[in-house]
């Protein structure tokens, strides 16, 4: 493993590497003080061994958890066909809930007695369980799993109706149907996400089709939404990699269900699985969100599984052996860190890690070992839930040999997360915020980095963790680091005052925003027709370096209303201010005959056409345009203009320019006219005539022209 150690240089923060040895034995790691504001995020699975005590759940809310996710197993809860056992689920239940951990129950098994196969299978440990000693890993993997044949089957009248639980009828009853409804409404008040089935494209878990396990989810929504209609419906956790289509033939079986679309398609989050490659978190969710989307409507996506087994641990394995996909203890803390930011930046909206001890595991995936001592992973998650919290948004850059996911806006300022992904360590530089920052590693440990010319520039550590198989294969970056930019402070913005009536179609905005450290990035626009509900117009990237933006398409007769709210460039947002900031009303709009007869020289420049005024017969250029010098019609070339159009109400100018006005000798200036569209019903008439001033002009003026 690698030890990491700070170094500084002048105002360039270095971070070099030292090799030390792979440890065979556990590895310290020192607890961080307990996470108190998470931002709810963050779960673990299985934290409620142990009880009565059930000490890992303390140790599960210090790491910064705040759910819990294991399964209701229906062969224990209903043992046998409408007999249920409630006992040891209600006292675990009480105890999570006691402490304000939030549960996402599997819904998971088929007692034998429902099972429509494999009814001579091997069932399931008690509940709260677990057999004698631990598995430790073994060259080429983990021992074997055998799959509980019947416990995987398709239950019983999965295709009657959801709630069809009696024989009366001389069908059979909907066995899921009626565990569903049951379990859902025993606990409402106390579990409000249920999470139908797990790994379903994996046979150990189901051995039914794609198409029986979308009958299943069916049901199970249904069930759900009438026992608990503001509970939450997980798809079931996909195991991905045993099958990366069969996600999608569910839907494709879903999409054709003629009560999918007022039934949120029969789910309400799309549960993944995925471990021990910390960019998968990025790159296999967002394929996920590609698939699911090709199909049904976007939902939300939670990792409800993601870790890797460590190998180098001697206190639960004397003997290690390194195996394809596994970690050394200090490899497995890196891999929380990155797969944690991936998954934030690829918008999975919760991040469960598997699992918060080794418990009766085949392989050693634990914060937190059988004996309650702390494995580095768990310090790493702690600094996650610490400071990767809370982002306004969260952004990923990916380099040639390292990555950078930024989260935005958080508690503690402008939080980047930056490593490694290939052997060789690099040298990393990216453009600063503030000139000052907190460095932060893995294991919680921080110094204060300055920024040179602009920049802040970090060496980051090879990665060491590759496959057996495959020894150029880097299954986890090298340790990461975190960059911490402290400006919590908003920014402030104003906008100017709009006239009570415009009159044209487009609106001018302007404001003022400032910023005392990052400086302004940009400010968010919201617009607001008559009463209508405000809504995004520009956003703070739009308009970034931008002080000035004209709203174009207002239609005659609305008002608009305008509020803005200034963004800086290290993520804070000033909050919407409660009421508009500036509002303008359009005119209602009329036809209009407009005729302009004639132009003629007005020779003694009184605004009349005298007698012996001529009419002027060289071609203009003829222009309508509204008070923001805008045409309103397509402009003409002619002596006379004739047209229908419809106009908002307000004033209008004619622009009358002679095609030669600006040549020797002089002729006749441009001229303009005021004109006034009215309210009132039907089509208005215009008629007028433009009289142009002669050009007064003194016998330098050629000499000047030329």
């Amino acid at each position: 493993m690698k030890r990491l150690l700070f170094t500084a240089l002048s105002t360039l923060a270095l971070v070099g590497a030292t090799m030390s040895p792979i440890a065979a034995g556990p590895e310290a790691a020192t607890a961080l003080p307990p996470v108190a504001q998470p931002d709810g995020r963050a779960g673990l699975c299985y934290s409620f061994y142990d009880p009565p005590s059930r000490p890992y759940l303390q140790m599960a809310l210090d790491a910064g958890s705040r759910w819990d996710r294991f399964d209701f197993s229906w062969p224990v809860i209903e043992p046998n066909n409408n007999s249920w056992n409630w006992g040891p689920y209600d006292e675990l239940v009480d105890a999570l809930r006691d402490r304000g951990i939030n549960i996402v129950g599997i819904l998971l098994w088929t007692p034998s007695w429902a099972a429509t196969s494999g009814l001579q299978g091997v069932e399931l440990p008690a509940f709260d369980g677990r057999p004698e000693g631990w598995y430790a890993p073994v060259p080429g993997g983990a021992r074997t799993l055998t799959a509980p044949s019947a416990a995987s089957s398709p239950p019983q009248g999965l295709y009657e109706e959801w709630d069809d639980w009696t024989t009366a009828d001389g069908d059979g009853i909907n066995y899921w149907g009626r565990y569903v409804y049951t379990v859902v409404t025993h606990y409402r008040g106390q579990v409000s996400h249920w999470e139908m089935w797990n790994e379903p494209e994996w046979d150990f878990f189901w051995s039914g089709t794609s198409v029986q396990y979308a009958q299943l989810l069916k049901v199970g929504y249904l069930a759900t939404q009438a026992a608990c209609p503001e509970c939450t419906v997980l798809f079931g956790g996909l195991h991905y990699w045993a099958n990366p289509d069969y996600y999608k033939w569910v839907l494709n079986t879903v999409k054709a269900d003629p009560l999918a679309p007022a039934n949120h398609y029969f789910f309400d989050v799309m549960s993944v699985h995925l471990y021990s490659r910390s960019d998968s978190t990025y790159d296999i969710v967002n394929e996920i969100r590609s698939g699911m989307t090709a199909r049904v409507p976007d939902h939300p996506i939670w990792l409800t599984e993601t870790g890797v087994p460590v190998w180098n641990d001697s206190s639960v394995d004397p003997d290690p052996s390194k195996y394809d996909y596994a970690a050394t203890q200090a490899e497995a803390a890196a891999y929380v860190i990155q797969s944690y930011a991936n998954a934030r930046a690829a918008g999975a909206e919760r991040y469960f890690f598997f699992r918060t001890h080794d418990a009766d595991m085949a392989e050693y995936f634990g914060l937190i070992r059988n004996n309650r001592t702390l494995r580095p992973a768990y310090t790493a998650y702690q600094v996650a839930a610490t400071y990767l919290v809370t982002p306004t948004f969260v952004t990923r850059v990916s380099y040639s040999n390292a990555r950078r996911v930024t989260f935005w806006g958080t508690p503690r300022g402008k939080v980047s997360v930056l490593w490694n992904t290939t052997p060789t360590s690099t040298i990393l530089s990216y453009p600063a915020t503030l000139p000052t920052a907190t460095l932060v590693d893995r294991w919680g440990v921080t110094q204060t980095i300055t920024a040179n010319g602009g920049s802040y520039t970090l060496s980051l550590p090879g990665a060491t963790a590759n496959l057996v198989s495959n020894p150029s294969d880097y299954i986890i970056g090298g340790a990461p680091y975190l960059v911490i930019e402290r400006d919590t402070t908003p920014p402030t913005s104003s906008l100017h005052t709009l006239p009570t009536t415009t009159f044209a179609y487009t609106i001018p905005l302007s404001w003022d925003a400032a910023d005392d450290a990052a400086g302004v990035w940009g400010v968010d626009i919201q617009v607001k027709k008559d009463s209508g509900a405000w809504t995004a117009w520009r956003s703070f990237s739009q308009t970034a370096g931008l002080t000035s933006i004209v709203y174009n398409g207002a239609e005659p007769g609305s008002s608009y209303c305008f509020r803005i709210r200034a963004w800086d460039r290290a993520g804070n947002a000033e909050p919407w201010p409660v009421a508009a900031q500036s509002c303008t009303a359009i005119p209602s709009a009329r036809e209009v005959h407009f005729h302009l007869r004639a132009v003629y020289g007005d020779e003694n420049s009184n605004g009349l056409w005298d007698s012996g005024e001529i009419t002027l017969t060289t071609p203009f250029t003829l222009r309508l345009v509204n008070v923001a010098s805008a045409d309103v019609i397509t402009p003409a070339i002619g002596t006379s203009w004739e047209f229908t159009a419809t106009l908002l109400v307000g004033p209008h100018t004619l622009l009358v320019t002679p095609l030669d006005w600006w040549t020797w000798p002089p002729g006749w200036l441009p001229g303009r006219k005021a004109l006034l569209v009215e309210p009132g019903e039907g089509s208005q008439q215009i008629e007028t005539d433009v009289g142009l001033f002669p050009q007064r002009v003194s016998l330098i003026f050629p000499l000047v022209y030329r």
